[in-house]
This record gives structure tokens, sequence and C-alpha cells, in this order.
């Protein structure tokens, strides 16, 4: 019987090949996004499935008073917790101080250095693939590596036991390597170092007192505790210790698994919005093979009724359609499958590799995946083999073998109603891919409040290894830019726009009892010049004058706001309870975007730094003459390659600098791209295989319209319009859902566009207009058949 059921679905499938191959490419385009966007997703929220207990693992945030948030708190908290709460199973602190050069074999690396606790394995329990979790961290010298660095250091050998020489000095013992760890994961290792081991750092120990919040601290609670009471207990101690409690509004609780959306927020859009995307892309599918198997139905309604006369069943009749689309989801399924890893798979990591880590595929892993492709399938298969299928098998045998379907208009309208919902999802996701493309194009090219044109950006924070010797080649250097005819100014800082560390203080105003955090950075007296950031007050860094004058600053227009300030005479930025004289402020500068489009201004403060001091600078800014910008960079590249240096030297333009920081929202713009030209693609498929199937149902009708003088337009025009107003109404019903989603988005970002009724009429012409092309191909075709050919056809 199977053998039979087999060999008439291979028949029907040759016999209709156009729609068959329609629904199969389809099908396989499909099922290909969706396995990628819904991977990205499995392997997201599995990345931190080794870790055990995560229910009970929460993180402290520290929420401002004035509105500001973070992850961090001040380091001698957690001992207060721990000494306070015997609600707390374990504790620790994981943060950075700076990368670590290692030694191995006479070849240095750097890798991410995280410092935590001897306590970090009993609250994370991270599984070692060698060494004791209990020890792993407990000697001051002791160094964990992840998989990765292991294996690139030593093989598959184990490295427990043996030593790494860290920054030229320290001799470190190898006490463990991690198992291989996600991507994806929260944890972004390199090599794990025990926080006693900064003991000895004066800067550390200056900055662990009650004032600095520099170190997120991660709690393993009992599974019994009340995290409400025990969030109280936390506040009643910051009020207690912290050097100005009035400046915290709380520090909250929250669970771990919140931590990787915390820490990058966009995640969440990327996460959602893929989930959205492969829901609508299968929805599409699913109602694009609805719709074409519908409409054949009305040819198979004779088969039926012959089956049924020879006594087949309701049941067979079910399996054998069911069968013959089964077939086609299978080979779409292997088809998808090698879509997926050998194209979408490499363009996701692309895309999101550099913020999210590179994922691949594993089939001893990542089973589940193939089992979701599997119940995928025969999901699709028993949707779009059993309903349409139930609409014909109950019409009586008479009606059936005469053709006469009293539900025609129902399916009619059931099919427009099909093709309205494919084209609402396609133009939707036109609307989108517009809009996010204008959102885009407005913060890169938006007035930042500085000139980001020709000027080139070097980091110049190398790690030298002669640090005198690397001053006085870096000083030639500077000699050598101002005396070169391209070059207008030249300046070293800290920070440049895009790049701006999260250093903040809080600074006092006495007069007015008023509180304010500012970020912090240093630049010399060529920064605001190379940059034309413009003054608003006062003045701006002058070598001759503030190499002299202590503590001279220069805050932005958002810090006066901030303190209430009308004007800076006589004002000083002064710390609370600080009784120095503070630092006087020299000028105030315009405010400008150091941080992307999607964040206010904060208050900023910039301290003066020699422009010569190398060690304090991480930056080299170079404004040059238009066209000039190779010749100076060679410059530069030819005196840093003279200089000894464990980081290679790097520069680019920084309007590319500043461009880059949306790197994710342009790979949301990619995806989005993607998932607008598939759904209108497939819904594209679909409707050419309609108008196919309409053409043939009409044939005689349109070679009798020929016979009577009709043209070849008319005829076009009479197969396509009925679709082409369907994609219209289409287009209504997506505009206002295209609105309030991505009006909600926009309302995310400090600066963004308005949504204008162009940016609809532009979506609604792309869909027409590609519809119109489908449907006119095949319409042309039908309308230049013989109309002898046609009236004789059967």
């Amino acid at each position: 019987m199977l053998k039979n059921h087999l060999k008439l679905s291979f028949r029907n499938l040759w016999k209709n090949r156009l729609l068959s191959s329609l629904n199969l490419l389809g099908l396989s385009i499909g099922i290909g996004s969706v396995l990628t966007l819904l991977f990205s997703v499995y392997a997201y929220y599995v990345a931190d499935a080794n870790i055990p207990d995560q229910e009970n693992i929460v993180y402290l945030k520290t929420h401002l008073t004035d509105g500001n948030s973070y992850n961090e708190v001040t380091y001698p908290l957690l001992d207060k917790i721990l000494s306070t709460s015997p609600e707390v199973k374990a504790g620790t602190h994981m943060h950075g101080w700076g990368n670590i050069w290692l030694e191995s074999d006479n070849k240095e690396f750097q890798k991410t250095t995280t410092y935590a606790d001897p306590e970090f394995f009993e609250v994370f329990g991270l599984p070692l693939k060698y060494g004791n979790q209990s020890n792993a961290l407990n000697e001051k010298y002791s160094i964990v590596l992840t998989d990765k660095v292991s294996k690139q250091l030593f093989g598959e050998e184990n490295p427990v036991g043996k030593n790494l020489i860290a920054a030229d000095t320290l001799n470190l013992t190898i006490t463990g390597v991690l198992e291989p760890i996600s991507p994806y994961s929260s944890f972004r290792l390199g090599v794990l170092l025990p926080n006693t081991i900064l003991e000895g750092n004066p800067t550390f120990i200056r900055q662990t007192n009650w004032e600095n919040s520099f170190s997120p601290i991660f709690l393993k609670l009992d599974e019994k505790a009340d995290v409400l009471q025990f969030q109280k207990k936390v506040n009643q101690l910051v009020v207690e210790n912290y050097a100005d409690p009035r400046t915290i509004s709380t520090i909250e609780l929250m669970p771990y698994e919140e931590m990787r959306m915390d820490t990058v927020p966009v995640a969440r859009i990327i996460i959602n919005g893929n989930i959205a995307a492969a829901f609508f892309v299968l929805l599409i599918v699913l109602v694009n093979l609805l719709n074409l198997n519908t409409s054949t139905m009305f040819r198979r309604t004779k088969d039926i009724a012959v089956r049924k006369i020879l006594g087949g069943t309701k049941k067979g009749v079910v399996v054998q359609f069911c069968l013959e689309n089964g077939i086609l989801v299978l080979l779409s399924i292997l088809i998808s499958g090698g879509l997926f890893l050998g194209v979408l798979l490499p363009k996701m990591n692309d895309v999101f590799g550099a913020d999210f880590g590179e994922i691949s595929f594993s089939f001893s892993n990542d089973y589940p995946v193939i089992l979701g492709a599997i119940a995928l399938g025969i999901l699709v298969t028993l949707i779009v083999g059993v309903l349409p299928t139930l609409r014909f098998i109950s019409l009586p045998i008479i009606k059936g073998i005469k053709g006469k379907i009293d539900s025609a208009k129902s399916n009619f309208l059931l099919r427009n109603s099909f093709v309205i919902l494919q084209f609402t999802i396609a133009i939707l996701f036109i609307c989108f891919a517009i809009i996010l493309n204008s959102q885009i194009g407005f913060m890169k090219s938006a007035d930042l409040g500085f000139d980001r044109e020709n000027v080139i950006s070097a980091n110049i924070d190398l790690d030298y290894k002669d640090l005198d010797a690397a001053k006085s080649s870096f000083n030639a250097l500077l000699d050598e830019l101002e005396a070169n005819p391209y070059v207008e100014n030249v300046s070293a800082s800290q920070a440049v726009p895009s790049d701006y560390y999260f250093n903040y203080s809080t600074f006092y105003d006495p007069n007015t009892d008023v509180d304010v955090r500012i970020r912090r950075s240093y630049a010399d007296d060529g920064y605001l010049k190379t940059l034309k950031i413009p003054m608003a007050l006062g003045r701006d860094f002058d070598a001759t004058l503030d190499n002299k004058e202590s503590k001279s600053v220069i805050i932005n227009r958002s810090t006066m706001k901030a303190f209430g300030w009308s004007s800076i005479e006589g004002k000083r930025l002064n710390y609370r309870n600080d009784d120095s004289d503070g630092f006087a402020i020299v000028g105030v500068m315009e405010d400008f975007n150091y941080q992307d489009l999607q964040n206010s201004v904060e208050p900023l403060v910039h301290y003066y730094n020699d422009e010569k001091d190398l060690a304090q600078h991480r930056y080299l800014s170079v404004r040059v003459m238009e066209g000039k910008e190779k010749e100076i960079q060679n410059i530069m590249n030819a005196a840093f390659s003279k200089v000894n240096s464990r980081k290679s030297f790097s520069q680019e333009l920084l309007s590319q600098k500043v461009s880059g920081q949306y790197r994710l929202i342009e790979g949301m713009l990619k995806t989005v791209n993607v998932v607008a030209m598939m759904t209108i693609f497939i819904s594209c498929l679909g409707m050419f295989g309609l108008i196919s199937f309409m053409a043939k149902r009409r044939i005689k009708e349109i070679g009798i319209r020929k016979v009577l003088g009709a043209g070849v337009f008319k005829i076009v025009v009479l197969l396509s319009k009925d679709y082409i107003l369907l994609v219209g109404i289409g287009a209504l019903i997506a505009f206002p859902i295209a609105w309030y989603v991505m009006n909600a988005w926009l309302g995310s970002f400090a600066y963004s566009i308005s949504i204008q009724w162009w940016m609809f009429v532009l979506a609604a012409v792309i869909a027409i207009l590609i519809t119109a092309f489908t449907l006119g191909i095949q319409a042309v075709k039908s309308a230049m058949v013989n109309p002898v050919k046609s009236l004789r056809t059967e």
C-alpha cells in the first residue's frame, strides 16, 4: 500500500512539476531561514546551560537618584554582605583590571583577563576540564585558562602545573582549564586570575573604598532565601557604609539569567526580532503552501471521487496528500540544511560574531536542533496536507465527478485572505527595512557637535617594552606632524568619540547641595581644536598655563545644566567631604555626541594632560588636508614601526570609527533586509503559481476573448488586477502595524528620525512593482498562447 501511495505521489508531483518546483524552492529558502534564526536563539539560551543552580545566582545593580544605573558596586560591599548575611552561600567579585601580558616558550600573548575571588567556582560551578574547582584560585599566583587558550598554547596536553610569565616578572602556575564555553555565554573569559594578585597594586588599593563603584558582585543564595528581604538588608548596608549614600536610589538584586540582556540591551531586540522573523517566515511558507494546495485541489476533485468509487477511504486520501507534501518537505529540509550550514550560518556569524561570538553547529551537541527540524517538517506536512484535503473529501461523489463545487466561493475568499496575509507580512518587513535604513543613515550623517571628517585616529596604547625610547620616538613624530604642511592640528587624548571609558566621578556643589555624576577623561590642549568642538564659555586648555596651573578642567554644557549654573565664574568641581580645593573650571565646551545616538549627551569633564605624556594617552588624532590622509598615515606607520611594543599599531579615519558604533544595528538591518526579500520572494512564488493555475483554468475564456479581439494587455490586466488589488489591501493593513512597531523602537533612541508618509508609499510601490513583474511574466505567457490551441484544450 505504501509503495502504491509513493508511486502516485511521485506521479502527481511530476505532473504538477511547476507548482512542485515552486513549493520546493519556497520551502527550502523558508525552512533554511527559520533554522538559522531559531538556531541563533537556541545557541543564545543554552549558552550558560553548564552553570548549575542559575536560579539562585544574582548580581547587584546600582540605581542612582539621577536615573542612571550600572552593574558595579563598591568593592568592600561583598565582605560586608558575606559577614552579615547567612542566606548567601558564596559570593565573588568579577572584574577587569587591564588585560595582562603572558609569556610561554618565549612567545608573548594577551588575552581577556578577569579577576575573581577563590569562591568563583562555588558561585558558578563552571566545570573544569583539568584541575580542581575547590582550590583553582586559592593561591595568589595561580591562573585558570579557558579551553580555547589552553589549546592554543599546549594543544590537547594537560597544562596544569605548568608556569606562565606575566607582566615580565610574575611567575604564574596553571591550576585549571575550563571546559569549552559557548561564545554566546555571558562569560567572555580568556584567563582567570585571583583578586589577591592585585593586593599589592597601589591604584587598585586606592579604588577599593566605599566611594568608587567599579566591581560587579555575584552571589549564590540559599534556595529558601527571601530575595526582597535580603535586598532591603543590602540597601541598609549601603546606607551605613557608602561614602555618600544619597546618590544611590537602590541596589537591586538581578537574576543571573538577565545578565547578558542587561549588559547588551540590543541583544534583547535581536533575539526577540529573530523569533518574530522566524515565526513570520514560517507563516508565509505555510500560507503559500496552503494557498497553492487549496487551488490545485479544484483539479483533483474527480481523482478523489474515483478513489471513493473504487473503495478508497477518507483516511487513504488524506495519507496520499500528506505523503505528497511530506516528500517535498523532506527534500526541502535536506536542501535547507545545506543552505543553513554552507551559507546562512556563516553569514550570520559575519554579522553578529564580533559582538556575540562566532557559533558553530555540532551534530553531537546540537541534536535538539535536528529533532526540531524534523518536528517542524512533520508539522508543516500535516498542516498543508490535511487542511486543504478536509474541504474536499466530504464532497458527494456525483459533484466530485462533475467538478461542481459549492464551496468554490468560500475557497476563493479563503485564498484571497491567504494572499492578503502573505503580502501584509512582506510589506511589513519592507517598511521595517526602509525605516531602519533611514535611522541608520540619520545616525551616520547627523551633526554630532564635532567634525569627524579628515581626522586620523591612531591607537597609541601599545604596551611599550621600553617606555622612555617610545616617548622619544613619539615626541619626534609629534614634531614632524606639527611641521607638516598637510597637518592642521594634532592631539593626544585618553579617548575619542565612540570610545570613552565608563569612568565616572560624583562632584558636589556646596552652594546648591547638588551632586552630579560626571564622566571623566584626559585631553591635551589640541583636542577641541582637532575635532573642532566649539567653546561655550571660558577658554580652551593652554599648555603654557595648564602645565603650571594645577587641576585645570573643562566641562561640557550638560554639566552646567546639571548643576544649574549660568556661568562658571568662581565655580570649581569638588568632591563631597573633601577638604582640597577641587578642580579649577577654565572653560565650557559645547555638548558633542561622544557616544552613539542611542544615548543622550551626559555630563562630561576633561582633565588637562600634556600632549607628550605618552603613558597617559590612548589615541593620537590628526586633522589633515582632504586627500592627504594616506600620506600622513604612512608617516605614522613608519614612525611606530620602529617602536618596540607588544601590540601592533593601528589607525583609521575617525568617521569610520564613529560609524562602527552602529555595527550591531546594521546587522539588524541586514537581517531585516534578508527577511523582507525572502517574504516578498516566497509570496511572489505563490502568486506565480496561482496565476499559472488560474490561467490554465481560464484557458478557453482567454482563447474566446482573443478571438473576439482582446489584446495581450487586456488579457494581462484581466489575470493580474485582482491580485494587485489584494497586494494594495495588504499594504493598508501593514502600514499602521509598521508605524506602531517602529515608532516604539525609535523611542528607545535619544535622537531619531520621524516616520514619514513617503516611507509607506515606497514600501507599497516596491511590493506592487515586484508583484506586477512576477504576475506579468506568467500573464503575458498565457495571453500569447494561440487561441486555436486554447479552444481545443479539454
